[in-house]
């Protein structure tokens, strides 16, 4: 079976990990193959990086690194998750609480341009300030005296290591580098199978001002950044970084510290650079702090102070062997990593170089491609997002660029939310928590946002944020910032955490977040013509209609994505507050107006599902945008045995939109196109999508790219680990009619949730395949081999065992997991 020879390269992974803790504990080399043999989950390159798209991706949730494997020299591109230009700021139009009634007024007599006019008048502020790039370990070797050979340079994703080897004349030089969150340094360890050859000069170096200095054995940079940083999509504009030069001008502080251990040689620091001649073998120390004190504190007047915390961090770490350090990171990661086993079948391809097996793709030649796609996913969430980091943005912790692509924000319109799609069915729900941690910050300035701008209780969010949480509409127009269900979006992720998890201790710590968004709309929401409960003004998902009437707009009430977003809040918050016991009194309310909120509706003259609540057409039907959806992904309002009706709209919907067509399915376009395809059955469309993604999406370092010149947007990479995800394994149907809890689920010892085992298997897949540990809601680990499209065998386990009904090979069946140890 192939689940049994997964379980052996798990056994002969850890075989060989100790035998090569050995070696490098004595300093010599081992052959770069002898990991990769072992293990299926290695990008593996036979030339160093040329470009950051082509650099080997390592990070703890907090340092990052992209690693190009030079051979005469190594540049580490590096980033700390709190280094953002700007500070606290409070940005609360005050003019446009008095000009709602009138936004509103036209908005019911239909006349949408005028209110277009005033939104944009009257309601949008500045732009968000952005993610900066720390700046560069620059290592540059002594030239050996031979041209390098044999040169290879991996990746393994299961032990979170970059490893490059290469052969100079007779001697055999080995580089690893980790970044290891036990220890909260950034490791590289160099090694040659020959005595006194290791020497070079490294040197820190970054974009925003900064100086170096020695600091006894350590190289020290430090900097502050940009006061203000005008978005890359502002484009060429004057004085786009400005700096405040005063002696307490604003900007957050922060240093990088750089110190070497050295095995023989000689060892010198300067105000420019570290030396190291003649050594044996050299491990590399590197970590940095900054001045980032919570996004409510100015980091100039009231920051930390980062050198005391980069000593502490250098210090510890120096007092520790390399064996000791590389022990603790891999021990750490892999408890992470190898909770989750996928085998779809190999084939030759799977023997290539990464970056030719992305260029010679072909669908049904690389299965295997999908599967290491998938734990690449995992391996950026865990990289990217740990319990006390900030959660992934647009570029998870990685960016080069003082005007990084969208500021590298976090836009709550989708793409936040599409990060963490994958997080918790794919066993990470650790990794879920910082993004919980965002959206419970949140609520400060959006409580001001929700009186200040609406006259409402509660706390909201709209289509932006930056490290400083702030939440009224950006700047530009009102067709992407007025968005105001991005509080409500975020939500949904605090309770499909407490639905995985069972955890009812998260559930009542962000209880108050739940509710509290919910009064928000309670007093927001207004009566339309039909009597419907609907936001205004309102926005759909950055898309216009076109009116019967010829007009182009995009101001309007009630459109459907908004309406799934507060339906599925509002369901949210009667079921937590049935199940804590609060709220008597609020959950009466809710339940009555989620009677009248404007509902799904299936256009008369199309057969589709409406975007808005009127019968309009999307002005641009092409744009990749399928905003109605989102009642069938993310949320499960839209289903095709509990709503066929809306979920044989949804397929005309997406058969005629298209959304994988655009953008090369590189970002949200693809994730949205392969999950949706995937809720309704069809694998076939949804691995067509993948293979879109796969053939024209990514990097050579397996990150995707998306248009105009963006190098990397993440949740094109995590989207589409949530739609592979999907295709084995969902949970989110629930076994009642109306596709709520009733009151007895909650009372009596049964899951409310179905478990559907390969609900939209592709034929590419189905010969045969296994994958273990997946989860299901309900706190269910899942485990299932399948032969010929079928599944031969699964496991169901719960540390917490209860009945659960399951749907196994389109039977359906009551399951008591097993208890799991």
């Amino acid at each position: 079976m192939r689940s049994v020879r997964s379980v052996k390269s798990v056994k002969n992974v850890k075989n060989v990990t100790g035998k090569m803790l050995a070696v490098f504990a004595m300093g010599a080399a081992v052959s770069g193959s002898a990991l990769a043999d072992a293990s299926d989950l290695v990008l593996r390159y036979d030339k160093p990086g040329a470009k950051w798209t082509e650099a080997l991706v390592l990070g703890n949730g907090r340092l990052g690194g992209m690693v190009w494997g030079g051979v005469e020299k190594e540049r580490i591109q590096l980033n700390e998750d709190t280094l953002w230009s700007g500070e606290p700021r409070v940005l609360q139009r005050a003019d446009t609480l008095a000009a709602l009634p009138e936004i509103r007024k036209l908005l019911l007599e239909g006349k949408t341009k005028a209110a277009a006019d005033l939104v944009n008048q009257k309601m949008l502020g500045p732009w968000n300030q952005s993610y900066m790039p720390l700046g560069d370990l620059l290592v540059e070797f002594d030239a050996p005296g031979a041209p390098a050979g044999d040169y290879r340079r991996e990746l393994d994703l299961r032990q979170g290591i970059a490893r490059v080897t290469y052969r100079c004349g007779a001697a055999t030089f080995t580089r690893e580098v980790f970044a290891s969150f036990p220890d909260q340094v950034i490791v590289m360890r160099l090694t040659c199978d020959q005595p006194g050859k290791i020497s070079f000069t490294a040197k820190l170096a970054s974009q925003i001002r900064h100086k170096t200095t020695a600091a006894g054995d350590r190289l020290v940079l430090t900097g502050k950044c940009p006061k203000h940083v005008e978005p890359n999509y502002q484009g060429d504009v004057p004085n786009p970084v400005v700096y405040d030069d005063a002696p307490d001008g604003k900007g957050m502080r922060f240093e990088t510290h750089l110190r070497a251990q050295a095995d023989g040689g000689k060892t010198t620091v300067t105000d420019q650079s570290l030396r190291v001649e003649g050594a044996n073998a050299v491990t590399l120390l590197l970590t940095a702090a900054t001045s980032f004190n919570g996004p409510h504190k100015s980091p100039s007047a009231e920051g930390k102070n980062p050198r005391p915390l980069c000593e502490r961090a250098v210090s510890a770490a120096a007092g520790k062997s390399y064996l000791a350090l590389r022990e603790a990171h891999v021990a750490d990661f892999r408890a992470l990593f190898d909770r989750v086993e996928l085998d779809l079948g190999q084939t030759d391809a799977s023997r290539l170089p990464t970056d030719q097996r992305i260029r010679e793709y072909a669908p049904g030649k690389d299965p295997a491609l999908a599967a290491l796609y998938f734990q690449f996913g995992r391996y950026l969430l865990i990289s990217s997002s740990r319990p006390g980091t900030q959660p992934a943005n647009l570029q998870g912790i990685w960016n080069e660029k003082m005007r990084p692509d969208w500021s590298a924000n976090w836009t709550l319109n989708c793409n936040v939310e599409i990060n963490y799609w994958p997080v918790e069915v794919a066993n990470l729900p650790e990794c879920h928590l910082p993004l919980a941690d965002m959206i419970e910050g949140l609520k400060v300035d959006g409580a001001r946002t929700s009186k200040v701008m609406y006259g409402a209780r509660g706390w909201m969010a709209h289509h932006n944020a930056d490290i400083w949480l702030t939440t009224p509409p950006v700047g530009g127009t009102g067709l992407w910032a007025i968005y105001q269900v991005g509080s409500g979006w975020l939500c949904h992720h605090l309770w499909e955490h407490y639905a995985f998890t069972g955890d009812r201790e998260f559930l009542k710590r962000v209880y108050p977040t739940l509710r509290d968004a919910a009064l928000f709309y309670m007093d927001t929401l207004i009566e339309e013509r039909h009597g419907w409960l609907v936001t205004a003004p309102a926005t759909s998902f950055e898309s216009s209609y076109r009116k019967p009437d010829g007009e182009v707009n995009w101001v309007c009430m009630g459109p459907t994505m908004d309406m799934q977003i507060v339906r599925d809040l509002y369901q949210n918050v009667v079921e937590a507050s049935k199940i804590l016991g609060e709220d008597a009194e609020l959950r009466a309310r809710l339940e009555k107006d989620l009677k009248r909120l404007a509902p799904n509706q299936v256009s008369p003259t199309t057969g589709r599902l409406q975007e808005w609540s009127e019968d309009w057409e999307n002005a641009d039907p092409r744009n990749g945008q399928v905003a109605q959806g989102w009642g069938l992904v993310p949320g499960s309002q839209i289903h095709p045995r509990r709503a066929p009706d809306l979920a044989a709209a949804m397929r005309k919907t997406l058969e005629f939109r298209r959304p994988w067509e655009t953008n090369s399915c590189a970002s949200w376009t693809g994730s949205w196109a392969a999950n949706m395809w995937a809720r309704l059955g069809d694998g076939d469309k949804a691995a067509m999508v993948l293979d879109t993604h796969f053939k024209q999406a990514l990097n050579p370092n397996l990150s995707a790219h998306f248009m105009g010149g963006v190098d990397w947007e993440i949740d094109g990479n995590l989207g589409i680990t949530a739609a592979i995800a999907e295709m084995l394994l969902q949970s989110h149907e629930k076994k009642d009619e109306g596709g709520r809890m009733k009151d007895e689920e909650i009372r009596k010892d049964s899951s409310p949730y179905v478990i559907e085992l390969l609900p939209a298997l592709p034929k590419a897949w189905a010969a045969q395949g296994s994958v273990k540990g997946l989860k299901a809601r309900g706190n269910v680990t899942v485990d299932i081999e399948w032969k010929n499209g079928k599944v031969t065998n699964f496991k169901f386990r719960s540390p917490s065992p209860k009945p659960v009904a399951a749907r196994i090979n389109g039977e359906s069946k009551t399951i008591t997991p097993e208890k799991l140890q």
